[in-house]
C-alpha cells in the first residue's frame, strides 16, 4: 500500500536532519529500494555579494529513512518535499540543501549527506569551495576633481578579507588617511591638505593591500588635486604699536606667488622690509620712527600685491603718548615765539599747542639766568648755568594721564662729574618722593629720569643742579 502524506513525518525548513516513516507492514512485502539521483555534490566558491546557494537530491526509498550530515555541520540546512512515485514500490522525495557562504578564504570545507534505513544507507560526499579573496571598489578607481583647498575624498569598497591601506611613495599631494587597516567591507577618508601651488596639480595613489590574506594583487585608487588660484593673505591681525619711540613690528603673511609690499601714502617715519619676495610664508618688518603727539595716532596701511591682481591690506597704528619740545636751530614749538638769547630770571610761561590742545610750560631761574633758544655764542637749547641751583622747568599735568618718563637730549655739559636733574612733584622745592639722576647721559645722547610714583594729572618740575647743562630736546612720556 502506498504511504500517504499523513504517514510521512517530514522535517521542516532549516533543519540539519530529516526523516520519513513508513508503515512497517507494507515495508515487509517489498524489497529495499534506496537510491539517489546524484553521487556527489560540489558547490563552487561564492561570488562576491551572492545569496546562499542551493542544491537538491532526488531520493527514491521504500523504507523509513533519516538523512543527516556526517560529520555534523552548521553551514547546510535541509528541507524535503514529496514527489510522484517513480514505481509502485518506490517513493520519491526531494531533499533541498541550502549552503551558507563560505567566508574562509584559506580552505575548502566538506561533509557527507547520509540517508539511512534499517537495512542500509547511502552516503553522498559534499564539498564547498573556499572563498576567493577580493577587494572590490564601490567608488571610482580614479578621482581627478579633488579641490585645491583642503578636501576629503571617501573611498568605499567591499571585501571579505583583512586589508591594509597606505599612500604609495612619491605622492606630490599632502595626504592623510583616517584608517590604515581593517577587515571586510569598509570606507577610508582620504584628506588632502590645501594645495598652494599655482603651477602644480598634486597626485597621490591609495593602495588597498590584501596580499597577506591571499589576494593576488593590490588595489589602487588614483587621485589628482587641482591647481591653486593665486592668493595672498595676512596671518597677522590689525594691531596697535603702543610706543611713541622708534621700534618695529614683525608681520606675517602667506602667499603662493611672487609679491610686492608697500605702505600706502607712506607716512613719515615708517618703512617696511623686504619690499618683494617669492611664494611662501613670510615676515615683514615694519619700522617706526619716533612719533610725537599726545593722544594722537598714525596708521600705516601695508599693502601686499600679486602681479595677477590679488592684494591684501593690513592696518597698523602707532599710538602717540609724548609731548615733544625741540629747541634745535631755533625750532621751538610754543605759540608765543621765544626770541634768540632769551634769558629767564623769573617765572615765565610759554604755551605749547599740539593737536588742538594747549599745554603750559613755565621756565624759571633763581639767582642767575636760563637761556632759551639760541643765544649768540651758546649751544642751541635750554641752558641751566652753574649758579642756577634751582633753575627749573614746570611740566603741565594732563588729565587722566600719568607722566612716566622724562627724556632729555644733552647738547653740552662741563667735564665735571655728577651731571643731572631732580624730578619733583607739585613744587620745585618739594624733595619728598623726588627722583634724581646724577649719572646722566653723555653729551650728544638722550638721558632719562622717571617719577618715583606717577600720578595722573600731577605737575612735575625738572630742577637743575650745580653744574652747567644745556639740552636741546625734551620729551615727556605719558600713559
Amino acid at each position: 500500500m502506498k504511504p500517504t502524506l499523513r504517514s510521512l513525518m517530514l522535517a521542516v525548513l532549516a533543519m540539519v536532519s530529516v526523516s520519513c516513516l513508513r508503515d512497517p507492514a507494507s515495508e515487509a512485502s517489498q524489497s529495499l529500494v534506496l537510491k539517489s539521483d546524484v553521487q556527489s555534490i560540489v558547490v563552487e566558491a561564492d561570488t562576491p555579494g551572492s545569496m546562499e546557494q542551493e542544491r537538491s537530491v532526488q531520493l527514491s526509498c521504500n523504507r523509513s529513512w533519516s538523512a543527516f550530515f556526517e560529520p555534523a555541520v552548521d553551514w547546510i540546512t535541509l528541507s524535503v518535499s514529496e514527489s510522484e512515485n517513480i514505481a509502485r514500490t518506490e517513493e520519491t522525495t526531494v531533499i533541498t540543501m541550502s549552503f551558507a557562504n563560505n567566508e574562509d578564504y584559506t580552505q575548502e570545507r566538506s561533509t557527507s549527506l547520509v540517508v539511512s534505513t534499517a537495512e542500509g544507507r547511502i552516503k553522498i560526499p559534499i564539498s564547498q569551495g573556499k572563498q576567493v579573496p577580493y577587494i572590490n571598489l564601490i567608488t571610482p578607481a580614479r578621482v581627478e576633481d579633488v579641490a585645491c583647498m583642503e578636501d576629503v575624498s571617501v573611498v568605499r569598497f567591499q571585501s571579505n578579507i583583512q586589508w591594509k591601506a597606505r599612500i604609495e611613495e612619491g605622492a606630490t599631494a599632502q595626504v592623510s588617511l583616517d584608517k590604515s587597516s581593517g577587515k571586510y567591507d569598509g570606507e577610508i577618508a582620504v584628506t588632502f591638505a590645501e594645495n598652494l601651488d599655482v603651477d602644480l596639480s598634486p597626485e597621490a595613489v591609495l593602495i588597498l593591500d590584501g596580499t597577506e590574506s591571499g589576494l593576488e594583487s593590490i588595489v589602487k585608487v588614483y587621485f589628482k588635486q587641482g591647481q591653486a588660484a593665486p592668493y595672498i593673505r595676512w596671518i597677522s591681525e590689525e594691531q596697535t604699536y603702543a610706543s611713541s619711540w622708534a621700534g618695529s613690528l614683525d608681520l606675517e603673511f602667506k602667499t603662493n606667488s611672487n609679491w610686492t609690499a608697500s605702505i600706502k601714502d607712506s607716512p613719515e617715519g615708517l618703512s617696511i622690509a623686504p619690499a618683494s619676495g617669492t611664494k611662501d610664508t613670510h615676515s615683514l618688518k615694519l619700522s617706526f620712527g619716533d612719533f610725537y603727539g599726545l593722544g594722537t595716532t598714525r596708521t600705516a596701511t601695508i599693502e601686499l600685491a600679486l602681479s595677477s591682481g590679488e592684494n591684501a591690506s593690513l592696518n597698523v597704528t602707532q599710538q602717540g603718548n609724548v609731548l615733544f619740545l625741540d629747541f634745535a636751530n631755533g625750532n621751538q614749538p610754543f605759540t608765543t615765539a621765544i626770541e634768540e638769547g632769551t634769558m629767564v630770571t623769573n617765572e615765565t610761561e610759554y604755551t605749547l599747542s599740539q593737536d588742538g590742545t594747549d599745554y603750559s610750560f613755565v621756565f624759571y631761574a633763581q639767582g642767575g639766568y636760563t637761556y632759551i633758544n639760541k643765544p649768540e655764542g651758546q649751544t642751541c637749547g635750554v641752558n641751566f648755568t652753574p649758579n642756577d641751583k634751582n633753575s627749573w622747568i614746570k611740566f603741565p599735568g594732563v588729565n587722566g594721564k600719568k607722566l612716566v618718563n622724562v627724556k632729555v637730549f644733552m647738547s653740552n655739559m662741563s667735564s665735571s662729574a655728577n651731571k643731572g636733574f631732580y624730578l619733583r612733584v607739585d613744587s620745585p622745592t618739594n624733595t619728598a618722593n623726588q627722583a634724581q639722576n646724577w649719572n646722566f647721559a653723555p653729551q650728544g645722547s638722550w638721558g632719562a629720569i622717571a617719577p618715583k610714583s606717577p600720578e595722573a594729572g600731577k605737575s612735575y618740575y625738572l630742577v637743575g643742579g650745580n653744574k652747567s647743562i644745556i639740552f636741546s630736546k625734551l620729551a615727556l612720556e605719558f600713559e
